[in-house]
């Protein structure tokens, strides 16, 4: 599966306020701007962070609640339709002070210390997110 899409533009670059949702934040973000179609990055900090690893056997999250300050090195995601709603798709990258790294699918609950993002915005119809009874995830369809 492929699809060209060209870029429309940067919708915005931002910042979210301490103590944010992060992931609720974004997500409010795209639903004020209407984004259905698009990429998202990011950078900062955050106070707390919920993440998850798909486990491949089990086909389930296991989720970890992390309580401390971390820096985000890297976030990075994408924005499509799951279940008719604006769905943003983010995978996180995060350091602590032992300066090792520990990612994965960035959760609610991930709270914001600092922290600034881009949206870009494509042209184009969005793909859709369906289950996908083989791998049990949502995953885009044609």
């Amino acid at each position: 599966m492929f699809r060209e899409y060209k870029t429309n533009c940067v919708i915005c670059q931002g910042s979210l306020s301490k103590g944010d949702d992060l992931l609720k934040g974004l997500t409010s973000v795209l639903k004020e701007k209407n984004v259905t179609c698009g990429l998202i990055s990011g950078i900062g900090a955050v106070t707390q962070a919920h993440i998850a690893y798909f486990n491949h056997e089990q086909k389930k999250y296991e989720e970890l609640l992390l309580k401390e300050g971390l820096e985000i090195l890297s976030l990075r995601g994408n924005i499509s339709l799951k279940e008719g709603n604006i769905f943003p798709h983010v995978h996180v990258v995060l350091s602590g002070r032992d300066f090792k790294a520990i990612g994965g699918h960035l959760l609610d609950d991930t709270l914001v210390y600092a922290f600034e993002y881009e949206i870009t915005h494509l042209e184009g119809s969005p793909f859709v997110r369906k289950l996908d009874e083989d791998t049990g995830l949502f995953i885009w369809q044609e």
